[in-house]
């Protein structure tokens, strides 16, 4: 990446400056459209970027990872 610039990881919305969750949206033909979550305030944005072929959009639970 160029400069200190050119990363997006606060939220135009609220200002939140930690980063972001993430979602996949299906979309067609197994792709799924990647964005991006603020977990403040909620404001979604669309990145423009989409999966590669995913098998199965059914998601399943994994193992529970808590703080120590």
């Amino acid at each position: 990446m160029g400069s200190e610039d050119s990363y997006f990881r606060e939220c135009i919305n609220c200002g939140y400056q930690r980063g972001f969750h993430v979602y996949f949206k299906e979309i067609k033909d197994g792709k799924a459209r990647l964005g991006l979550i603020c977990p403040s305030c909620g404001q979604s944005y669309d990145i423009g970027w989409l999966t590669a072929d995913i098998g199965e959009f059914e998601p399943k639970k994994e193992k529970v990872y808590e703080d120590h």
